[in-house]
């Protein structure tokens, strides 16, 4: 079963602090790190304080574990990472994946040629564990990411097998005209969001942040009253509206700050390292 948002937050309503709580579950881009991409000293420095204080702080990301390494390496996260929007869950410290919740072949085929037909002029890659695939017209520039990157003229060379997400662009069109595009092409087979560039992630039916941190709370037997989850982007909203307690940087989108029990400071002036700390101290 999917866990279900628990409430509706009223924006506005906000909580200067929070009872004690067992797990920060975080988003990385546009939360936990600065505009860099980076774990400041700081933020790094408050991971560990709140660890040794008895408090998981898990990454719950929309990037595949390949393209998280870098950016959190030595910053203490952990037990687990949740990646790729829930559909793949990560022991950090083993560096092994614990869970993998893929979109099977046959499904993200089918997507890709029925978004073709409704949707001239999409274009589309794919994220798994060993590389993003993308097709020739994907990218306006070219990228220099860490992760190995393959270049297709079709996408669907690259679905001989399963996928962890299929990811649509259209140029020109931002990611929720996207999504209100794709609803009625997608259905039930798979699950669409963006986390704040102009392309849309689908995943496996079902396949959420809350999801997969769901389970994550299961293996270390912490309630979801005693999750403080704190995120910026429309990928977010799942989690936020499961967890015992949300938060968000100031700068996140007005529909995550909707959710908010308590608007932290921008993320380029390190506002989970301000919760860590105050968590931290008790």
């Amino acid at each position: 079963m999917h866990p279900e948002p628990r409430r509706e937050r009223r924006y506005g309503s906000q909580v200067s602090s929070i009872p004690p709580r067992r797990l920060v579950a975080t988003d990385l881009d546009g939360t936990l790190l600065d505009a860099s991409g980076k774990v400041t000293p700081r933020t790094a420095a408050a991971v560990v304080a709140a660890r040794a204080a008895g408090i998981h702080v898990v990454p719950v990301t929309g990037r595949p574990p390949q393209a998280m390494w870098s950016a959190v390496d030595g910053a203490g996260l952990g037990p687990y990472a949740v990646c790729s929007n829930g559909a793949v869950t990560i022991d950090m410290e083993e560096r092994t994946v614990v869970e993998e919740l893929n979109l099977s072949a046959a499904i993200a085929t089918r997507l890709v040629e029925r978004v073709r037909a409704a949707i001239p002029g999409a274009v589309f890659a794919t994220d798994n564990l060993d590389r993003f695939c993308h097709e020739t017209s994907f990218f306006d520039r070219p990228v220099t990411w860490e992760e190995e990157i393959e270049e297709v003229p079709d996408i669907k060379a690259a679905l001989e097998q399963p996928c962890i997400k299929l990811i649509v662009r259209l140029p020109g069109t931002g990611a929720l005209e996207l999504i209100a595009m794709l609803e009625g092409v997608v259905g039930e087979e798979g699950h669409t969001t963006t986390s704040g560039l102009d392309w849309v992630d689908i995943g496996a039916p079902g396949i959420t942040k809350a999801y997969a941190l769901e389970r994550v709370c299961a293996r270390l037997g912490v309630h979801v009253d005693d999750v403080v989850a704190v995120g910026d982007n429309h990928n977010d909203l799942s989690v936020l509206g499961w967890a015992g307690t949300a938060m968000a940087p100031s700068n996140a989108v007005a529909e995550v700050l909707a959710l908010a029990d308590r608007v932290l400071p921008h993320h380029d002036r390190e506002g989970v390292a301000v919760l860590l700390e105050e968590m931290a101290r008790g």
